[in-house]
């Protein structure tokens, strides 16, 4: 987790609200259990204050807020309440989607770099029946070695009952249809979350599974077409973790000895990651010479105390491609390094299939390589994720600055934000030109197809709906007919509105200088 390198006194002229005093005891007429939550408050919220005050890329326009902060404000609420929004209609629309305090980071953390406990499985919600009661859990995808997987799961099973429980659905007074909250806790406590599910399918199958904890991997699946006598490999990846850079590599150098001249790169459910494994990705995809030459792959725009601060000290807020990728911390040690030799692919087209899950990383990945590269955007409007995060934990505030803040202030204040941590979104990122295409609705695909997990085709086959459009593209002529295994009777399948919200790492481009 990156260090606050960062002197206090930055924080004091950026307009501290200290808020560090002894919580109220009241003269002992407190419960024990309202004293700890006033703990819990006065040094979660001073933490997240001055992380937002210092860091946050809206940290002028949201000042009001930031300035009427209190101790006793619940934090999480407060943070979503005074994250950045603008008026559109005359009603509130957030622009930084994406900012959150979490009161279990590690979880959080855990689900970013890929390490969770899990069953090993990505779904899309659907609506099930024509009367738009219930929902159904249609499965996009398996992780190798997954209990998913050992069950026999695959893309296109449709979960109707989790744990013997319907997913009920609920309509607005404009008639809108959304999950009910009984829906929404079932998913997330149970689907997702619990020690072991039964969950049961369109046709009355059931399954048992029991979580594990396992690393999922995002390099899921890859392969190499024959277009006419021109070979088009074909990569889905599902996510930047950190260490998904050495499997890219290995892909890559696989695909390359196949001798492809395109790649297929398919993102559609990839909301973002780290900064680190798009450097590598994007150096394994960009043309070698401008590898080589080390140009711009991206510039970066932070609020005006943190620009002036880089300034100052000289530090650099471009990135570059490279052909051995280096993160280094604050002190210029190098920290991870992946090197992507031998691994270029040398491809002239680029296609890449496109979703609203395809978030953060996935389009800064496709803006940033724009300027140097033949791209088409094959499938849906992507999410519209223009900015980039620090992981920040409630601990490490008070221990970066421990010479600096009273001795009992520090023991308490990493006593009680243990486990707490923000994501809080600090830069805007462009291209080498500084545009940035994403922002502020997403990237436009140009072809248009839509996701279909029940078309009765796995990720691969060129007859499933999105690879087989890019595959058009490249000249692909189909030999097989799809095998289909969708359901007899017709269902309305028709997508819920909004973005899932049981991805707790979508949508993150996360810096860790």
């Amino acid at each position: 987790m990156r260090k606050l390198w960062i002197p206090l006194i930055l924080i004091l002229s950026l307009g501290l609200v200290p808020g560090c005093k002894d919580p109220l005891n009241n003269g002992g007429e407190e419960s024990q259990e309202e004293i700890e939550l006033k703990n819990t408050y006065l040094y979660v919220n001073t933490f997240a204050r001055n992380t937002m005050n210092l860091y946050y890329l809206w940290n002028a326009e949201i000042k009001d807020g930031i300035d009427s902060w209190e101790d006793t404000d619940e934090p999480i609420a407060k943070v979503a309440d005074i994250r950045y929004h603008r008026t559109v209609d005359g009603k509130r629309a957030d622009t930084d989607r994406w900012t959150k305090l979490y009161d279990d980071f590690s979880t959080f953390v855990g689900r970013v770099s890929g390490y969770q406990k899990t069953y090993g499985f990505d779904f899309s919600l659907y609506v099930y029946d024509s009367d738009y009661t219930s929902a159904c859990a249609v499965v996009t995808l398996t992780y190798a070695d997954s209990p998913a997987r050992k069950a026999g799961l695959q893309r296109g099973d449709t979960i109707v009952k989790v744990n013997g429980k319907t997913l009920p659905l609920v309509k607005d007074k404009n008639g809108n249809v959304s999950l009910s909250s009984q829906a929404t806790q079932i998913i997330t406590d149970e689907l997702m979350g619990g020690d072991s599910v039964e969950i049961t399918l369109h046709g009355g199958k059931t399954v048992k599974m029991n979580a594990v904890q396992m690393y999922e991997d995002p390099v899921v699946l890859s392969r190499v077409f024959d277009c006419g006598g021109k070979k088009v490999g074909y990569l889905v990846y599902t996510s930047f973790t950190m260490d998904s850079g050495k499997d890219l590599v290995r892909v890559a150098k696989e695909l390359k000895a196949e001798g492809i001249q395109e790649l297929i790169l398919d993102l559609r459910y990839n909301g973002g990651g780290y900064t680190f494994t798009e450097r590598v990705l994007a150096s394994i995809l960009a043309p070698e010479a401008v590898v080589t030459a080390g140009n711009v792959l991206a510039t970066e725009v932070y609020n005006a105390g943190l620009t002036e601060y880089y300034r100052k000290n000289n530090k650099d807020t471009d990135t570059y491609f490279e052909v051995v990728v280096t993160d280094r911390d604050a002190k210029g040690e190098v920290i991870r390094s992946c090197s992507t030799e031998g691994a270029n692919l040398g491809i002239s087209k680029l296609y890449a299939i496109v979703g609203s899950s395809s978030a953060s990383a996935s389009e800064a990945i496709l803006c940033d390589l724009y300027p140097y590269m033949d791209i088409t955007l094959v499938g849906q409007q992507t999410h519209g994720k223009f900015c980039s995060g620090f992981l920040m934990e409630g601990p490490e505030f008070y221990d970066d600055y421990a010479d600096q803040l009273d001795e009992d202030l520090v023991k308490k204040g990493k006593q009680y934000t243990d486990n707490w941590g923000l994501y809080v979104m600090v830069s805007r990122f462009a291209d080498k030109d500084g545009v940035t295409r994403c922002m502020p609705d997403g990237l436009a695909p140009d072809v248009k197809v839509s996701d279909s997990p029940v078309d009765g085709c796995q990720l691969g086959d060129p007859q499933e709906s999105m690879l087989a459009e890019a595959l058009k593209l490249c000249g692909y002529i189909s030999k097989t007919p799809a095998a289909r295994k969708m359901a007899a009777e017709p269902l309305p399948f028709e997508p819920l509105p909004g973005v899932d919200p049981f991805r707790p790492e979508f949508g993150l481009r996360i810096i860790l200088p």
